[in-house]
């Protein structure tokens, strides 16, 4: 069962970072991104790291990238169709959706059918807890945690940036 959940998380989280980068407009983009975080969450939580995987969902999903999405809403980012309607990129689209959508689905599924995923025992170890977590970040990693923040405020400012210029074109 804990293969099965592994390699739906592994698949879901690739296939929606796919969807990402394939994605012609931004706010779909984000939101694929946010079932990429729930995903890599799902992971963390079959590596019995329960607080890296809360953190994920808190702070990357509910906040950063509902960030990204309020920008991006905010700056009017939606685009008309130009080409008009093309039968098989809407067909594509179609067989994305389905394919996210059954994934999320048996996530889901399997989430609730093996409860034990969830359960918080440990076996002694201090391996994902809280202590460990702030001493190796504010330890030995704390120059690329810093540059995390870097990259997450320069990726604000080029969505931003991005944005005004395709609006003023």
């Amino acid at each position: 069962m804990e293969n099965l959940a592994f390699y739906v998380f592994s698949s879901l989280a690739v296939i929606s970072a796919i969807y990402v980068v394939a994605s012609q407009r931004p706010v779909y983009g984000v939101l694929a991104l946010v079932l990429t975080m729930f995903a890599l969450s799902g992971l963390f939580v079959l590596l019995d790291a329960h607080f890296l995987a809360m953190i994920q969902v808190l702070i990357y999903a509910g906040a950063i990238l509902v960030l990204f999405l309020f920008i991006l809403m905010l700056l009017g980012s939606e685009t008309s169709d130009e080409n008009g309607g093309r039968e098989w990129k809407d067909k594509l689209k179609r067989i994305v959706k389905l394919v996210l959508g059954f994934a999320f689905l048996s996530e889901l599924l399997i989430f609730v059918a093996g409860s034990k995923f969830l359960s918080l025992s440990h076996s002694g170890n201090i391996r994902g807890t809280i202590e460990a977590i702030g001493k190796a970040l504010l330890g030995e990693y704390i120059l690329p945690f810093e540059l995390v923040s870097i990259v997450l405020l320069v990726g604000v400012i080029g969505v931003v940036g991005l944005l005004k210029r395709e609006k003023m074109v």
